[in-house]
């Protein structure tokens, strides 16, 4: 198997999981193909680490954002230092922010609150949104409603079906999947991505949760995307390396010239 040039447009690497071997696993992408990692931060301080990790490692960069499961962190402050952190250029967007009503781990009123705030500061600077939504889009695509937009959104491991893609689609919103989509169960995913246009899809991993099928159990890593790139590039019947072409054409539409 031929290795193909990959961007993970959405990871962790600053999670503490990979306290103890982060320039190991960065290497292991690297020799695997994935030229740029951006890892996604969900609080003041995990963007701040996301950032560290950016300026460490060339082939990283960060998205700046306070997850919903951290909303009840955010504070004027925050708003503040996230605004100031988007100036450094390795910081590439708004993210991850958005909407959990699965694990409701902070209340719904301050998810909205935190998530409006967070999309109207991406509105503001014109820099692309990166979204969590789970089961929530009602709330998400109503709390957007009439708002200004950011200049990209992506929802991320999108796991939505087929209706709520059509939605957002229309709206012109791009979507990212991982190895949640090689799993025996996740037909509801692969329905999804064989019906989205080519030009708006792209790969993450979310490490270090959801390894790919063939990695299941495991911490999940960048190097393991070149399954998920076998995987949707035989979902869309195309060959790897068009999948590839793709894919990379598309993270940089998204996130800009600083992935070419």
């Amino acid at each position: 198997m031929s290795l193909l040039p990959l961007i993970d447009v959405h990871a962790h690497l600053q999670d503490d999981k990979f306290h103890e071997d982060c320039d190991e696993v960065v290497k292991r992408a690297v020799a695997a193909g994935v030229t740029h990692i951006i890892n996604a931060g969900t609080s003041l301080t995990d963007s701040k680490k996301a950032l560290d990790v950016a300026r460490q490692h060339q082939c990283c960069l960060a998205l700046v954002g306070v997850h919903p499961h951290d909303a009840t962190t955010f504070d004027e402050h925050t708003l503040e230092q996230l605004t100031s952190l988007t100036a450094d250029p390795n910081v590439l967007g708004i993210g991850e922010i958005g909407l959990d009503f699965h694990y409701d781990f902070s209340p719904r009123e301050t998810q909205l609150r935190v998530f409006v705030e967070l999309w109207q500061l991406a509105a503001k600077l014109r820099l692309p949104a990166v979204i969590h939504v789970r089961e929530a889009y009602d709330s998400f695509f109503s709390a957007i409603e009439g708002l200004a937009a950011p200049k990209k959104v992506l929802l991320h491991c999108f796991s939505g079906d087929l209706e709520i893609a059509q939605i957002a689609s229309e709206k012109g919103f791009h979507f990212s999947t991982g190895g949640a989509l090689t799993y025996p169960k996740s037909e509801m995913t692969r329905e999804v991505f064989r019906m989205l246009p080519l030009d708006r899809i792209h790969l993450e991993t979310d490490c270090p949760y959801l390894a790919p099928q063939p990695r299941r159990g495991k911490r999940n890593e960048p190097s393991y995307l070149q399954f998920t790139l076998d995987f949707i590039a035989g979902l869309r019947n195309v060959s790897r390396d068009e999948m590839a072409t793709i894919l990379q054409r598309n993270a940089i539409d998204f996130f800009g010239e600083r992935l070419a």
